[in-house]
This record gives C-alpha cells, structure tokens and sequence, in this order.
C-alpha cells in the first residue's frame, strides 16, 4: 500500500487515555512526512533518469543497429567493388594482350614484307648487275673486234645516224657467232 506525505500529515489517530503524546507523535508524523516527501522526490527524479537514460540507451542501441547495418553494406560494397575491379583489370590485362599480341602479329607481318622487299630488291639489283656487265662485255667484244678487223669497214658508215648504227650492231650481233 502507498502513502503519500500528505497523507501522513493529514493523519488523524483516535485519543485514548493514556496513549501516545499527541505532540510527539505530529511531531513524528511531520518528520516521517517530509522523510517520505524527499524519498518520493527522490524516486520521481530517479524514475525520470532511468526513464531519460532508457531513452538515450535505445537510442544508442538504435545507432549501434544502424551502425552495423552501415558496417555490413559497406562491406558487402567494398567486396562488390573489389571484385568489379578485379573483373575490370582482368579485362584491361586481357584486352591489352590481346592489342600486343595484334601488334606483334602485325609487326612480324611488316617485317616479313620488308624482307621480301628487300630480297626482290637485292635480286633486281643483282639482275642489273648481271645485265650491265653483260652490256660491258658486249660493248667491250665489239671495240675489240672493230680494233681487230679495222676501222674500214665502219669508216665508211660514221656519219650514220643512231638508228643506222643500231641496224650495223645488231647485223654485226647476228654476224658474231658464226666468227667463234
């Protein structure tokens, strides 16, 4: 059962002979009264504290919850992003093997053209070679045999013109193989 302070200092007890003194006893009852007067007070304050701090502690509870819940998707974010970067680099590496190993292709293609080029070049070179030796040797064979069998028969023809003379060399051509 509760009782309140006023209650005690409103408390009125039957007079009989020879019972308490009445002045001590209001006496008591005033003190008791502001005893139970300060321990309600009391109680009211730590009530309101308990009750503030229940309030603080779910929020702080509340916070905690978020918190995790914040630490968990940002993991669960961070191994998404690791793994798309991984994904991401794992495709950068294969596309950048993929372009070396395109420009290796394509470089070893050019080099196997540059070295046909440059063998048809060293065979061509080697062709005129061969040609204007043999054109040296020709010219050669016929200044020596003009020296050998005189200039007589071709004085008569040196005011010929180029063609006339391309017409005497190629006879004189013709004419050779029957004198080896």
């Amino acid at each position: 059962m509760k009782i309140t302070s006023w209650e005690v200092k409103n408390q009125k007890f039957n007079k009989k002979f020879k019972g308490y003194d009445p002045t001590e006893v209001d006496n008591f009852l005033e003190i008791l009264a502001g005893e139970i007067e300060e321990g309600t007070k009391e109680i009211n304050l730590a009530r309101e504290k308990l009750s503030s701090l229940e309030n603080k502690l779910s929020e702080y509870q509340n916070m905690e919850q978020t918190l995790q819940n914040v630490i968990l998707t940002t993991q669960k974010t961070a191994e998404e992003l690791k793994k798309n970067a991984e994904k991401e680099a794992e495709l950068l590496l294969r596309e950048a093997q993929l372009k070396s190993q395109k420009l290796l292709e394509e470089s070893n293609l050019r080099i196997s053209e540059f070295k046909k080029e440059i063998y048809e070049l060293k065979n061509l070179k080697d062709a005129y070679l061969l040609k204007f030796k043999s054109m040296l040797d020709l010219h050669k064979n016929l200044l020596e045999n003009l020296e050998s069998e005189g200039a007589t028969r071709f004085e008569k023809k040196k005011d010929l013109t180029d063609e006339e003379m391309e017409k005497v060399i190629s006879q004189f051509k013709k004419e050779e193989p029957r004198r080896g």
